[in-house]
């Protein structure tokens, strides 16, 4: 469409504003589908696609039909089980956001960290799994408290120490570290280390927006 308009207004034989603008209007014709037209194949894409789910439907019944009672019960308690997992993963998973909403912990697209800790605190358990999510959070704060006092105390003293133990004082590269660390932990299940590397993830990149400004 780009490349059609650029040939347009740049054909010298045209003369006027109203003359590239006809010009455009027959280009753009040829490249747009009439309403009347589209609305004939949405109608017939909604057809096929409608016949392709009765024919699916009747392709799972045929095999049932073949089925034994025996494999007929087998293949139903599969689905249960597969349904009763999926219901208690979904259930936990609202539970948790909830808690973690309630706390003012909102997780974007952008915080893979925060969504990988999420998901590993995430079980069948739904019990168990608010639990974890209450952990995290208090341990969330008490770490974010800590940190927040630490820099606190290393700015009055003029003496900025690094995040972790051996960790670059540079905060670009801090960040980059934290997150190795970072990764380990989620491998190993690690919630508290999680917790306290997420946190002071959040930190570091928050000093190093300040020294990028």
């Amino acid at each position: 469409m780009k490349e059609e308009i650029e040939k347009v207004l740049s054909d010298e034989t045209l003369t006027t504003n109203e003359e590239r603008v006809d010009a455009i209007a027959k280009s753009l014709a040829t490249l747009m589908i009439p309403k009347d037209k589209y609305n004939d194949l949405n109608t017939k894409y909604k057809a096929v696609e409608s016949n392709y789910t009765i024919l699916s439907t009747e392709y799972d019944d045929f095999k049932k039909s073949k089925m034994t009672d025996d494999e007929k019960r087998e293949a139903e308690l599969k689905q249960l089980e597969v349904d009763k997992k999926a219901n208690a993963l979904k259930t936990s998973e609202l539970a948790v956001k909830g808690l973690f909403l309630d706390n003012g912990i909102k997780i974007t697209n952008e915080d893979t960290e925060l969504k990988e800790t999420l998901q590993n605190i995430i079980s069948e358990d739904c019990d168990k799994s608010v639990k974890l999510a209450n952990n995290f959070i208090t341990l969330l704060n008490k770490t974010k408290e800590q940190t927040k006092n630490e820099t606190t105390t290393e700015l009055l003293n003029g003496t900025p120490k690094p995040v972790g133990g051996t960790q670059s004082a540079n905060p670009v590269d801090k960040v980059a570290e934290l997150k190795k660390e970072l990764d380990e932990a989620i491998k190993n299940k690690d919630i508290l280390k999680q917790t306290q590397l997420t946190t002071q993830i959040f930190m570091a990149e928050q000093e190093k927006s300040k020294l990028m400004k």
